[in-house]
């Protein structure tokens, strides 16, 4: 893997943590299993940071999904020990008549202007499960950029369910227009901020059974750039599995901000089925 180094920049990162850090739908692991899984997370995340950023003097915004809740963020981000690096938002959905376990947060380094968490609204008989976590971050002095950390609607047990499968990508797609909405500038083009979207898609653009998906073409025509399209084609997943075939699921897209390098991904020995993936992004 190429690694190239990025000064004066932001790093962003994104990990979909899988139940994080029970890797168990309802119930909770073992104590001593869960801080050993909290350890190890936060150990690839300083990996991956310290392979963009020998020198810690960039700051930092992590996207992560599948957090168990506030406490759960505040474990990982003290573990990863890096100066500074603060939790910003951590959502709070709730799953029928409890608290969801699939939490979306953002942590940052930089100041944080705004911050706020909210669930997918219905709209045209389409209502997609959780939201998205929300900051506005001060990025310098001239440049505030808007943050989104998201989880959308995943394939699970869709089997070949032509409907069902029309159905989870009709819930990613009003996922993403609502972003998109919500992004639209209300004045003056000029006057827009930067974008970031982060998280775990659950959509792979490059391959063929997903090549139905409208939301990267929204994406795309709202202006946004998928930063994984500047990683080598080999290199591009996120998603490990020998069976299926490796896919990239999780993305970072921006708007209004550049990048000079190609994202790189860290492993996270078999703590998730996702990898982390960090992009180096500059204003422009």
């Amino acid at each position: 893997m190429n690694i190239c180094v990025v000064l004066a920049a932001v790093i962003v990162g994104t990990w979909n943590g899988n139940w994080f850090p029970s890797g168990r739908a309802e119930h909770r692991a073992h104590p001593d299993v869960e801080r050993a899984t909290v350890d190890a997370a936060a150990q690839a995340i300083a990996t991956g940071l310290k392979r963009l950023d020998p020198e810690g003097t960039n700051d930092v915004i992590l996207c992560l999904g599948e957090m168990r809740g506030p406490k759960a963020v505040s474990n990982l981000i003290e573990r990863i020990g890096r100066p500074g690096l603060k939790t910003a938002i951590v959502s709070a959905y709730r799953r029928r008549d409890r608290f969801d376990m699939q939490q979306n947060a953002i942590a940052t380094t930089l100041p944080v202007a705004e911050s706020r968490w909210s669930r997918w609204k219905a709209h045209k008989g389409v209502l997609p499960p959780r939201g998205y976590a929300f900051a506005a971050i001060v990025i310098d002095s001239s440049t505030t950029a808007n943050v989104y950390s998201v989880h959308l609607k995943s394939n699970y047990g869709q089997g070949r369910d032509q409907k069902r499968i029309q159905d989870n990508r009709d819930k990613r797609t009003e996922s993403i227009r609502q972003i998109i909405e919500n992004e639209r500038p209300r004045k003056k083009p000029s006057q827009k901020r930067p974008v970031i979207i982060a998280g775990d898609f659950n959509a792979d653009r490059w391959r063929k059974e997903f090549k139905e998906e409208r939301m990267f073409v929204s994406l795309d025509d709202a202006g946004f750039t998928d930063l994984t399209r500047l990683m080598p084609p080999g290199e591009r997943y996120t998603h490990p599995n020998r069976r299926h075939g490796n896919s990239l699921l999780d993305y970072i897209f921006c708007r209004g901000l550049k990048t000079s390098a190609p994202p790189i991904t860290i492993g996270t020995d078999g703590i998730s089925d996702h990898m982390v993936l960090f992009a180096a992004v500059e204003t422009r």
